[in-house]
């Protein structure tokens, strides 16, 4: 079993940038006017990362990888603004895994790269309606709960995710996937 130590620095910060490069490169792909679809956007993005290391705990190595995306926290500006290469940063990220992880660990890192990228780009539609607080006062509750729901029903092979996105976060997600899959 892979574990993110048997990476360099750099080859960790590849795939500990893809998380959240996926998921902004989503965001800017139909950028409606305003801010209120980016704040939800990153908001669904930020949350999906911690729920995806949560749910896949079962499954060490891209439950490492999200934990390490969010104690790297601070560079998520400087990611951002390098998010427009993020389908060649998912291919070389996935040419470096081959023979270094296991076949399942492999699909379950680009699984889990496309399960952000879906819910991001589902993230102003879908989760438009939820309050963004729980009863309980914690922030994103309501988010959190429709993501971990809706995540947990998915497969990293659904071709049939639940689908609310415009025709430009379509392409950006088929960009993704093919560039995953090369």
């Amino acid at each position: 079993m892979a574990s993110i130590s048997d990476f360099s620095g750099s080859e960790l910060e590849l795939l500990a940038c893809l998380p959240y490069k996926v998921g902004v490169f989503v965001s800017h792909a139909d950028d409606a006017d305003g801010e209120v679809d980016d704040d939800k956007e990153i908001a669904a993005l930020e949350t999906c990362i911690k729920v995806i290391a949560r749910l896949h705990e079962g499954k060490p190595f891209t439950s490492e990888v999200m934990k390490q995306t969010l104690a790297m926290k601070t560079e998520w500006p400087r990611w951002a603004a390098q998010s427009f290469n993020a389908a060649e940063d998912a291919r070389n990220a996935s040419s470096l895994l081959q023979g270094r992880v296991s076949e399942a660990e492999c699909k379950n890192y680009r699984g889990a790269l496309m399960e952000i990228a879906s819910t991001v780009a589902q993230a102003y539609g879908e989760f438009g309606e939820f309050d963004e607080e729980d009863s309980s006062g914690g922030i994103f509750g309501g988010l959190v709960g429709k993501i971990a729901g809706t995540l947990s029903s998915l497969s990293a092979d659904d071709a049939n995710h639940p689908m609310n996105v415009s025709a430009a976060e379509d392409s950006a997600l088929a960009e993704l996937k093919s560039a995953l899959t090369s």
